[in-house]
């Protein structure tokens, strides 16, 4: 009797390891694989003035977190529209310290490592390969217009100058 209650046992533990381990239905299996709202934002984005390449952004995914760095000109020059007037030549190269989603844009936290001050940005995708880049929360000087979103360009890797 111990032996057939013990086979017993055995078999319905078989049947339920077996069921455990079925595959996924085929609607499961054909379903696409869930992509990171951050992943269309990785990658090298230029922005041009005049034909020259005055901004770059690298931006890296890596466990669904965003690290990279922002290239800018030390000075900026805006026009009374709050468009960029023209950009020095000396450049700061800021470290992504911290990058979120919100709303339908990334926030981006970035520290110059000379001074450790932080300013802040949102990126928002406009098109495949197209992006905005917005100054936000920063203080500017009395009567300097608001700045416009600057336009960004997707391009490879390459085409962007490694940092320093």
């Amino acid at each position: 009797m111990k032996r057939s209650f013990a086979l017993a046992m055995l078999t319905i533990s078989m049947c339920m390891i077996g069921v455990a381990q079925t595959s996924m239905t085929p609607q499961l299996q054909n379903a696409p694989a869930r992509k990171s709202p951050l992943a269309d934002y990785a990658g090298a984005w230029i922005g041009t003035l005049e034909g020259h390449t005055w901004l770059s952004v690298r931006l890296t995914l890596q466990a669904n977190q965003i690290s990279g760095t922002l290239q800018r000109p030390k000075d900026l020059q805006f026009a009374n529209d709050g468009a960029i007037k023209s950009v020095s030549d000396e450049k700061l190269t800021e470290g992504v310290e911290n990058a979120v989603m919100q709303g339908d844009g990334l926030l981006l936290t970035v520290k110059d490592p000379g001074t450790q001050q932080t300013d802040h940005y949102v990126m928002k995708l406009t098109a495949p390969g197209t992006a905005e880049l917005k100054m936000v929360a920063m203080s500017m000087p009395p009567g300097m217009p608001k700045a416009q979103p600057w336009k960004l360009s997707k391009v490879t890797p390459n085409a962007v100058t490694p940092v320093r």
